[in-house]
């Protein structure tokens, strides 16, 4: 007698390019605090053209039948405007790739686990300085990420909610000026969340826990 076959459906896959190698540092300290196996992260290095960077991330997804592909940038690493942005939406989309940004940088996204600016911030310093005060050391380069900066996201992770609400808060108030929300992570950390599950990083905060007390 022939055996049932039992039909499963394929585990959905996503993938992160960033533009810079602090983001996908970020991303990757994500991966594998949250055990997303499922999820890829690449640094497309020495690219800074928007639409070359679109083209690049739609080959890759691809290449690699990802269920989903996004592209992370900061608008002043790729020395770009809000309109700019706009302007490779449509083709953006006709690619399937989805665009994660922050204006005027990454840095963006960690302020916003603490506070919501009252007005836009287009100075990437400014931000950097901010966040000195609750993370003592921090940079923005990538050398911070593999220092210091190490166990950064999950040192962010229970401010998550936090900064969904400042960043919702901050788009209100940046995109009648800009034309365009100052940063899109949202949307992008609900489609992680969506294709590969809610993270379990009870064991991460123990080992976090317990270096805070013993550093």
């Amino acid at each position: 007698m022939a055996r049932k076959r039992i039909s499963q459906k394929p585990r959905e896959t996503i993938l992160v390019v960033t533009a810079t190698e602090a983001e996908s540092l970020y991303f990757s300290q994500m991966r594998k605090d949250c055990r997303y196996s499922n999820m890829t992260v690449v640094w497309q290095e020495g690219v800074v053209d928007l639409h070359q960077l679109i083209g690049l991330t739609a080959r890759m997804r691809t290449a690699g039948s990802y269920s989903s592909a996004w592209l992370v940038f900061g608008l002043s690493d790729l020395g770009i405007t809000s309109a700019a942005v706009k302007a490779q939406m449509e083709y953006a989309k006709r690619r399937k790739v989805n665009l994660g940004w922050n204006n005027p940088s990454f840095s963006l996204w960690y302020l916003l686990h603490t506070q919501a600016p009252r007005a836009f911030v287009s100075d990437v310093k400014v931000i950097d300085a901010a966040l000195r005060n609750p993370l003592p050391g921090f940079s923005s380069d990538a050398s911070y990420l593999l220092s210091e900066g190490a166990d950064l996201h999950l040192r962010l992770y229970s401010a998550k909610s936090k900064a969904a609400v400042n960043a919702s808060a901050y788009n209100a108030t940046v995109e009648p000026t800009l034309g365009l929300g100052a940063t899109n992570m949202i949307a992008l950390l609900n489609d992680i969340t969506d294709i590969c599950g809610l993270a379990d990083l009870s064991h991460n905060q123990k080992q976090l826990g317990m270096k805070r007390k013993n550093g």
